[in-house]
């Protein structure tokens, strides 16, 4: 939901259209690395504490981004989209956690079912945009807070009931199926490092369509977004 407007956001921040671009960018690099730190913490405390704290990052990243738009502060902005960043990577996570509570088996069908929920979400929560801008102006705010102030509460209640409901852990749930099922196959040797893996033709491929197809998304969803902003077009009207 924020992403439709992020790049609007940073034009007038920043006082410079070139700019419009960097809080997405800003964001990705926050998905990216935080990845990696979410990904360890889910091994150490469980799925359930990890995506709960991730989506809870987010919700704070939310309300930075909300209030360093009031405040018109650039830098800020910035800040709670790396935050929101950290959230990202949480969600994108919650597939695998998804998996390994299925046997083998079903465990395509378990990650597929999260990515078309993902998917569902991506194409309802644009349709909020315009609604929660028109909240926002009729609290005597910048439109472009209503998305970010909308985006901050669903993180929260979607933090909450993870953390509520998410139960058994599906990291403890996965280990009782490893023991049992005799399809799966626990790795206790010596795993590769991210350079050894980086350096097999199939994953640098993998890595580098995912890479290049991700730039192509995100440059067209910001100068859609960007150029109808320009030409005075609706923040529903951008949503769609």
């Amino acid at each position: 939901m924020s992403g439709t407007v992020s790049a609007i956001v940073g034009a007038q921040l920043s006082d410079n259209p070139a700019w419009a671009g960097v809080p997405s960018a800003v964001q990705r690099l926050g998905m990216a690395f935080a990845a990696l730190a979410v990904g360890a913490t889910m091994d150490r405390i469980g799925r359930r504490w990890g995506l709960a704290l991730g989506l809870a990052v987010g919700t704070l990243g939310a309300g930075l981004a909300a209030e360093a738009i009031v405040a018109g502060t650039f830098l800020l902005f910035l800040g709670g989209s790396v935050l929101m960043g950290v959230a990202s990577a949480a969600m994108q996570l919650g597939r695998f956690a998804a998996a390994e509570v299925h046997p083998p088996e079903s465990r395509g069908r378990a990650i597929s079912s999260v990515v078309v929920g993902g998917t569902v979400g991506s194409v309802l929560g644009p349709l909020l945009v315009g609604p929660s801008g028109r909240w926002a102006q009729q609290a005597d705010m910048n439109e472009l807070v209503g998305p970010y102030l909308a985006t901050l509460v669903i993180l929260a209640l979607a933090s909450l009931a993870i953390f509520i409901w998410l139960r058994p852990d599906p990291r403890d749930v996965g280990r009782k199926i490893a023991e049992t099922d005799p399809e799966t196959v626990v790795h206790s040797g010596p795993t590769r490092s991210i350079s050894q893996i980086l350096r097999t033709p199939a994953a640098f491929v993998a890595l580098s369509a995912m890479a290049f197809s991700q730039v192509v998304m995100v440059m067209l969803m910001g100068m859609a977004s960007l150029h109808m902003g320009f030409y005075q077009h609706t923040l529903t009207d951008i949503s769609v």
